[in-house]
């Protein structure tokens, strides 16, 4: 994927105490215009020295015929990258390492992973023993003490259905994290692309300061030759204060974005953006499309779990073994000599346990089986959102791409009217009022343009979301 990186520094009037770095423009050519005065060609105010070019889509930038060799400003972007800038592939990255959400869930499925170690493993000997105050009589001697061991064994096979089934269980912790990531990238992008947007509508904003500037002279010079009101000079005042505060907003708000971002990456970042090239939205075909997406994989893994369970159920209804053995301290007869009279006595034994009542197994049976049926529902469900969601987004971006194209029309209609409206303006055969409507409307225009390109960027985003196969 190509990168494009912009590195501007806002000076001047459109400083704030935030300090964010100004780094992305926004596509859209800045109008070229006649001269019509020797103070509007000749004297630039201020603000036109700190005019940033907007550049989002650097393919769609240069196609007009007012703008620069592309080889020219390829080169000078190129030389002009700073070796700490954030690219979505490296914050992407930074995320999945240090987002503390998703070191969370993967503590978790380490901790649940080891409960199938521990279900694997016999149940605990059983050891007893006591002392008779009042010593049983038997042929030999009396019984003094009594010490046993037993070790019960479950039917084979059910302890490593036991340990399946526990390991079953964990897995969709696996998926449940994954889904999460996406959500915690799609998260990322958006803020991402919103600081993208705010510094376009700033490069934007620039732009007008620059030609309310030229309409501030074009009306002082009117003035100057008696030819118009000084109202139009405050009225172009008036244009000024309002983009510059709109641009003191938008760095407030991308400062926010940042801070969003810094959070989801868990630490502090240089404020330096590369913008990606946008990416046409997928082919939504395919029966399968939706079965490799975690939020759909972790139905299939609950069905295995109920499988699992139904495996467990099937050997809990069956005998359990034990094996033991008894050791009992005899003491000697005072009456008599028996042979063996005091010996010690050792008694081994075997038990089995038998599950009398099959009722709650084939309760449990009919439980696991309404599941998977449930488990199907609810997949249904999911998918039918997924594809619900890939269609509203692939329309809402073929929506945005011909608005886009609208949008780049009228701007370049409104330029040429503009240049025209400047100049009869100037030579006194037009309203100052029209040349602003037409000033505000090419803004207006820029700024839709702008907000446009965050749809089809925020739709792609969409699509990475719910087709993570991409």
């Amino acid at each position: 994927m190509e990168m494009v990186e912009l590195n501007f520094k806002h000076r001047g009037a459109t400083e704030v105490s935030t300090e964010v770095p100004r780094r992305v423009g926004s596509g859209l050519r800045p109008p070229q215009y006649d001269a019509v005065s020797d103070r509007a060609s000749t004297k630039q105010p201020p603000a036109a020295q700190t005019n940033r070019r907007p550049l989002w889509h650097l393919c769609e930038t240069l196609r007009g015929t007012s703008v620069v060799n592309l080889c020219h400003i390829a080169v000078l972007l190129f030389l002009s990258l700073p070796l700490n800038s954030q690219s979505l592939d490296s914050l992407r990255h930074l995320l999945r390492e240090n987002n503390p959400q998703l070191q969370a869930l993967n503590y978790e499925y380490r901790a649940a992973s080891t409960i199938g170690r521990q279900e694997s493993q016999l149940m605990d000997l059983e050891v007893g023993g006591g002392i008779s105050p009042m010593p049983v009589e038997t042929r030999l001697g009396p019984q003094i003490a009594r010490i046993g061991v037993t070790q019960m064994l479950p039917w084979p096979g059910t302890l490593a259905a036991m340990s399946d089934l526990a390991d079953a269980r964990a897995q969709p912790l696996l998926e449940e994290a994954a889904a999460r990531q996406l959500d915690l990238i799609y998260e990322l992008e958006v803020a991402y692309y919103r600081i993208v947007e705010a510094e376009a509508r700033i490069a934007t904003l620039q732009t007008s300061l620059t030609l309310f500037a030229s309409l501030r002279e074009i009306a002082l010079s009117r003035v100057e030759n008696s030819r118009g009101s000084s109202v139009d000079v405050y009225r172009s005042e008036m244009e000024t204060n309002a983009a510059r505060r709109e641009i003191r907003a938008l760095e407030f708000e991308e400062a926010l974005a940042w801070t969003r971002i810094e959070e989801l990456v868990n630490q502090e970042l240089p404020r330096v953006l590369v913008v990606p090239e946008p990416r046409p939205f997928p082919t939504l075909s395919g029966t399968d499309l939706y079965d490799n997406h975690p939020l759909v994989r972790i139905y299939a893994l609950q069905e295995a779990i109920s499988r699992r369970a139904l495996a467990v159920n099937d050997l809990d209804a069956r005998p359990d073994f034990g094996v033991g053995l008894e050791y009992a301290v005899m003491g000697k007869r005072t009456d008599a000599d028996p042979e063996g009279n005091g010996q010690d006595m050792i008694m081994p034994n075997v038990m089995v346990r038998f599950p009398i009542s099959k009722g709650k197994y084939t309760a449990k049976r009919e439980e696991e089986e309404l599941r998977v049926r449930v488990i199907g529902a609810q997949r249904t469900v999911v998918v039918n959102e997924l594809r619900s969601a890939l269609e509203a987004a692939r329309i809402a971006a073929a929506d945005a791409a011909d608005r886009l194209a609208f949008l780049e029309e009228q701007i370049e209609l409104t330029e040429a009217a503009l240049s025209i409206a400047r100049t009869e303006y100037a030579n006194s055969r037009r309203p100052f009022d029209e040349l602003l409507r037409l000033q505000n409307d090419l803004v207006d225009y820029q700024l839709q343009a702008v907000a446009t390109r965050t749809t089809l960027f925020n739709q792609i985003a969409t699509a990475d979301r719910y087709l993570p196969r991409r």
